[in-house]
């Protein structure tokens, strides 16, 4: 059962929504995988493993650490 408009004949959602939209931004919807799923859990485990068994993977988080540990203007 849809819900009742609101004064100005729009629900709290299309008028949200119009707000946002007249302060010039855009509605995005996207579709991401769901973390529940046996079938994604089988498939991060399989990938953890790959990059646990890499051998150049302690290269690659040695460059992220020193990337991350990078100074900034305000130091």
């Amino acid at each position: 059962m849809p819900r009742p408009a609101i004064k100005d004949g729009l629900t709290k959602q299309a008028r949200y929504r119009a707000a946002k939209k007249a302060a010039g931004l855009k509605e995005v919807r996207i579709w991401t995988f769901d973390t529940s799923d046996p079938a994604f859990l089988a498939q991060l485990k399989r990938d953890m493993e790959l990059i646990r068994n890499d051998p150049d993977e302690i290269e690659v988080m040695k460059f992220i650490e020193a990337v991350a540990a990078w100074p900034t203007d305000d130091e």
